[in-house]
């Protein structure tokens, strides 16, 4: 079917007026869904059922009622919702866990105003980041800005209300890349001449593969071998491991 819509696009109409035929556009119906309706991307190497899905999503939004799910193609899916204050609740988090961490990940996007939801770039979804490790000295908002340039584009950083950046760590907003590998930490240089290991942790992310540190599969799928890191005391250990996700 792939091979047939490629052919036919590249198809030029002829002079003809049969070939050419115009269509009536529902601008009502694109307005509606683009403040009702979110695209939603499922990474994961299980197989879930919708049926399965909105048991799911139903537990994570209990408090959330009036929505509905329909399978668009493998992976991906549009959510309605009967009321836009329950979309905006869903949106703020943009990423939800289903079924524990070793599940799935449902990152959620806007949906797009021309109703093309197929060309919709589902690769980059804002998540939080904390980075632990790091002594105060180098709570800055400038060293945030640099450690979140090893993982994304910066969107935010969390200041606490006495406007320390952080006591226990530093915790900045990223545009994260859903098909590479995570960022998990390095090694920062102090002035007593020793060296910390910044350890990077994500929040609201599931399905990570502890060999290659990419999301939608766990270890167990992944035919890699798995990266490792020269600690501190010269042991060679797995780059990545539950301590990724932040809790």
């Amino acid at each position: 079917m792939d091979d047939i819509l490629a052919k036919a696009a590249t198809l030029s109409c002829g002079d003809e007026d049969e070939d050419i035929l115009e269509l009536e556009e529902d601008t009502k119906s694109l307005e509606s869904l683009a403040t009702t309706a979110v695209l939603g991307r499922l990474l994961t190497r299980r197989v879930f059922s919708v049926s399965h899905m909105k048991e799911l999503l139903g537990r994570v939004w209990r408090t959330i009622k009036g929505w509905s799910l329909q399978e668009l193609d493998a992976g991906l899916y549009v959510i309605r919702f009967e009321k836009k204050q329950h979309l905006d609740l869903v949106m703020r988090y943009r990423t939800w866990m289903l079924s524990g961490p070793s599940g799935a990940l449902l990152a959620l996007f806007n949906w797009p105003p021309s109703g093309i939801w197929d060309k919709v770039d589902t690769s980059l979804v804002p998540i939080w980041v904390q980075v632990h490790g790091l002594p105060l000295m180098f709570m800055t908002q400038a060293n945030a800005t640099k450690l979140a340039a090893k993982v994304g584009s910066l969107l935010d950083v969390h200041k606490g209300q006495d406007g320390i950046m952080g006591w226990k760590f530093l915790r900045f907003k990223v545009l994260v890349n859903l098909n590479k590998p995570l960022f998990a930490g390095c090694f920062v240089p102090c002035s007593d001449g020793g060296k910390v290991w910044a350890q990077f942790r994500y929040e609201r992310i599931a399905a990570l593969c502890y060999k290659c540190g990419t999301l939608g599969h766990d270890h167990h799928w992944c035919v890699s071998d798995p990266v490792l890191v020269k600690g501190i005391e010269g042991l060679q250990v797995w780059k990545f491991g539950s301590w990724i996700r932040a809790c």
